[in-house]
């Protein structure tokens, strides 16, 4: 084999270990999710009810001291971290081969992608409140964006928890293309 031949070699391996590396933070990105809803549910029969989903959601809200208001914000917190670090480190990742307009594409939507997960982490809260901060409020606001995937209320916070990630994916990916990104 050449030297070609060994350097197309060794570029197919490394496309390999970057699709097994993808694959794997997608895998995390999930583990994150499942992690938040389960700290929101506690995941037992209690937790189907209305006074489980509520005290999941006050004890997650009062690690900030906001109570159940918050608890949403605060499961949303997590997956929107781990879910913007995965997309930068894959998708935005810094290549030294890369042109110069790829590699400030992917910078400044690296920054995007950040901004992104926190304006989707505060649109959660909003999001959670926008009906009334009472109790009875928040538990009608979750099963209305529940009921939009099929479920109820334990599926409104999961959709309030996963929703940052998108906005991270969405926000980075939107500014990488404005700023001249090939992907």
């Amino acid at each position: 084999m050449d030297m070609k031949g060994v350097a197309k070699a060794a570029g197919q391996v490394n496309e390999v270990r970057s699709n097994l590396k993808t694959a794997e933070a997608v895998i995390n990105t999930g583990a994150a999710a499942g992690a938040a809803v389960s700290a929101a549910t506690g995941l037992s029969v209690a937790a189907t009810s209305g006074a489980g989903i509520t005290s999941g959601l006050a004890a997650a809200g009062g690690v900030v001291g906001g109570g159940m208001a918050a608890g949403p914000a605060v499961l949303a917190a997590g997956p929107a971290y781990t879910g913007a670090k995965i997309i930068n480190n894959t998708l935005f990742k810094d290549e030294p081969g890369l042109d110069n307009q790829e590699r400030d594409a992917r910078s400044i939507a690296r920054k995007a992608t950040g901004l992104g997960a926190a304006a989707g982490v505060a649109g959660a809260g909003a999001a959670t409140v926008a009906g009334g901060a009472s109790g009875a409020a928040i538990m009608s606001t979750l099963a209305g964006i529940g009921g939009v995937v099929g479920g109820g209320a334990i599926a409104g916070t999961a959709v309030v928890a996963l929703a940052p990630v998108a906005a991270a994916g969405a926000i980075g990916y939107g500014i990488y293309k404005i700023f001249g990104g090939k992907k």
